[in-house]
């Protein structure tokens, strides 16, 4: 399988942080007593605002494009923490967080 592109790595991250971001404001207006899920949201929304992978990044993040499954797991399951989680509080944290969870 060829090795995707940075802007296609960059392009799946955003998506993935838009499609969170709009699961969480879902969430927060079923359970509005809950602050995480609108914190969260906005917090996804300012990531990906600031998605712009560096040269090492994007080298560690394209070999796990040929596991497409896996790298979807792994994308869900790292937007899903922004918010939730700590240290997620950069697209450099995110992104880390990423690598780790494909390792």
């Amino acid at each position: 399988m060829e090795t995707m592109t940075r802007t296609e790595i960059e392009a799946a991250i955003y998506a993935s942080l838009r499609r969170t971001a709009r699961w969480r404001r879902t969430i927060a207006q079923r359970f509005p007593n809950d602050p995480r899920n609108i914190g969260a949201a906005e917090r996804l929304g300012d990531i990906a605002g600031r998605v712009s992978l560096s040269g090492e990044q994007c080298a560690a993040l394209a070999p796990h494009f040929d596991d497409r499954e896996r790298w979807n797991d792994a994308l869900s399951d790292t937007s899903r923490a922004v918010g939730i989680r700590l240290g997620f509080d950069s697209f450099d944290a995110y992104v880390q967080n990423l690598i780790g969870a494909l390792q």
